[in-house]
């Protein structure tokens, strides 16, 4: 039998697209507000199901989202509407959006119908989302009880989509083949840079940054060399064409950097893509990273900039993972182009906005955090993972898949 899905309008979306999404006979949508103050979020409804080919049949608007006397009202004349035009459809009322009391006026006026009706046909479905715990409660007091299967049917775009962001570029599966065919020097460098070769980090990234500025292949910089282990992580990046090498005295190297690209690789870069190919090897449904874009909402603060840019987006059972990944030492107080505060209060707020209401926000950090920074952390439930090592980071990315449902 054809099914109807009736979404009640709020700020959040998804909850509304994961019941219709999930069900292979849903032949069209209505969408309820209870005024005209969440036009927007119809209109991101509108383009989402537009692009599933599933079509908004109806949009009905009322005049306030808190006046019982109004939305019983409204509710009515949704019954009216349904019982004229669909009769021939299975009604499925999700009641998770909206406003408490439209959620309540709409599951009355639902029940009562199906009282009404009960030996006339197949009563209406109603139901609510819980995507924190990943159930699709059935409501209905008499004729059926239980649940409904918690699919996991968003991708990463409609996501992004359903929380005003909108997607340019990114490195996924369909585009990492450099990822991959560097995948065993950036495993190297993470675990040089994890052991006896953690001293020559910050040097390297200062070099890489200084020489990425108004990029030129004949700029050389002499670096001092403290360590012979050093050595050879140089002769490394200078066998895969990084950069190049000139040794003075055995205390000291001369080098150029290759491109642009080695700079960025070698400033940080190498961190994101093994954070990324560690979170590949767990089986999220979808992994992103370099994810740029353009935010929707014409009034947030977030318009340009980093802010625009993230560096791994995780999308599994319909919830998003944001991850930032620094390089950087903490102790250090040179050259820090982000405080820690800000650090911490641009993850909270970017990965709960872009993510939704049960978005994780993850910090990889190649060193140690200071206490504050963890303490911070804490605070905004940000998961933390420093002194990064790939089995460190496998094992977070495993414990996250676990907190998002297997």
């Amino acid at each position: 039998m054809e099914t109807l899905h009736i979404n009640l309008v709020s700020e959040q979306v998804t909850a509304n697209l994961i019941p219709a999404f999930s069900d292979s006979n849903c032949t069209g949508v209505i969408l309820v507000q209870g005024d005209d103050k969440l036009e927007n979020k119809s209109k991101i409804l509108n383009k989402l199901y537009a692009q599933r080919d599933i079509p908004v049949i109806k949009e009905f608007k009322g005049t306030s989202s808190h006046i019982i006397s109004e939305l019983n009202k409204q509710a009515n004349e949704l019954l009216d509407y349904l019982e004229t035009n669909h009769k021939d459809k299975f009604w499925v009322l999700n009641v998770t959006c909206g406003t408490k009391p439209m959620s309540l006026a709409m599951t009355l006026a639902m029940q009562n119908y199906n009282a009404q009706r009960a030996e006339k046909g197949t009563p209406a479905l109603i139901i609510y989302t819980d995507s924190q715990n990943k159930i699709i409660h059935i409501l209905n007091n008499q004729q059926q009880s239980g649940s409904l299967p918690y699919n996991s049917t968003l991708t990463l775009d409609e996501l992004l989509t359903a929380n005003d962001f909108n997607c340019s570029d990114r490195i996924d599966r369909d585009s990492d083949f450099h990822v991959r065919e560097r995948a065993e020097l950036t495993e190297y460098l993470g675990k040089q840079f994890s052991e006896k070769c953690r001293g020559m980090l910050g040097q390297l990234q200062g070099a890489a940054s200084k020489a990425a500025q108004n990029f030129s292949p004949n700029f050389t910089q002499t670096i001092e060399v403290y360590n012979k282990l050093f050595t050879k992580v140089y002769n490394r990046l200078a066998e895969a064409e990084l950069i190049q090498c000139q040794w003075q005295d055995g205390q000291s190297v001369e080098i150029k950097f290759t491109s642009e690209e080695a700079c960025r690789y070698l400033a940080g870069l190498w961190l994101e893509e093994l954070a990324y190919l560690q979170a590949l090897k767990c089986g999220f449904d979808e992994v992103a990273m370099s994810v740029e874009g353009v935010w929707d909402d014409k009034h947030a603060f977030y318009t340009k900039g980093k802010n625009n840019e993230f560096d791994i987006l995780i999308n599994h059972n319909n919830q998003l993972l944001t991850v930032e990944c620094k390089a950087r030492n903490w102790q250090s107080k040179t050259n820090q182009s982000i405080s820690e505060q800000d650090l911490m209060h641009k993850l909270d707020n970017l990965g709960s906005k872009l993510g939704g209401l049960y978005a994780q926000n993850l910090l990889i950090s190649a060193y140690t955090l200071t206490d504050a920074m963890v303490n911070r952390a804490k605070t905004n439930r940000i998961k933390v993972c420093d002194n990064a090592t790939q089995e460190k980071l496998l094992h977070t990315f495993m414990q996250l898949k676990q907190q998002m449902g297997n």
